[in-house]
């Protein structure tokens, strides 16, 4: 694999919560693929993934939190509370998903290539900048609006 490189998809497999542990063939698949710049498995949640991905490769990213793909279980089990669920998503590690950073140019065929292998798309939730690669910019319906219960130092 290769360091993320700005314009690139940052996007996760399936809907977060739906898996119990990370499917060891997903990943696999991901890590041979060549339109896969980085991957990891969201043991901690998306901020220090992407996080570790963005120091990696000196970039930075923006990502869109209404675009974070939640399973049912967790959209009933927090009664569908965001700023709970954005929270999780970010900070928590038991969502056990893989997230992937893909070549812009390729995301759209090989997302309809791993949805007809593996039965569930890659939701794209941002992409790759240049920038600061300490900081994520995290924006909630591209207005920058920040959930609460997310600590202030993860927002630009």
């Amino acid at each position: 694999m290769r360091c993320a490189q700005p314009g690139d998809i940052i996007c996760i497999a399936g809907a977060l919560g739906d898996a119990t542990s990370p499917c060891t063939e997903e990943c696999v698949y991901l890590a041979q693929c060549e339109h896969v710049h980085m991957m990891a498995v969201l043991y901690d949640g998306i901020d220090p993934a992407i996080k570790r991905i963005m120091k990696h490769g000196g970039v930075s990213a923006e990502i869109q939190l209404e675009k974070i793909p939640f399973g049912d279980r967790l959209m009933q089990q927090y009664d569908s509370q965001l700023s709970k669920l954005y929270h999780l998503a970010l900070h928590e590690g038991d969502v056990h998903e893989l997230l992937a950073i893909v070549h812009y140019k390729h995301f759209a065929d090989f997302n309809v290539e791993y949805q007809k292998r593996f039965g569930t798309p890659l939701h794209a939730i941002g992409h790759i900048v240049e920038g600061d690669p300490t900081r994520v910019n995290y924006t909630e319906n591209a207005f920058g609006a920040m959930p609460i219960d997310i600590p202030l130092e993860h927002f630009c």
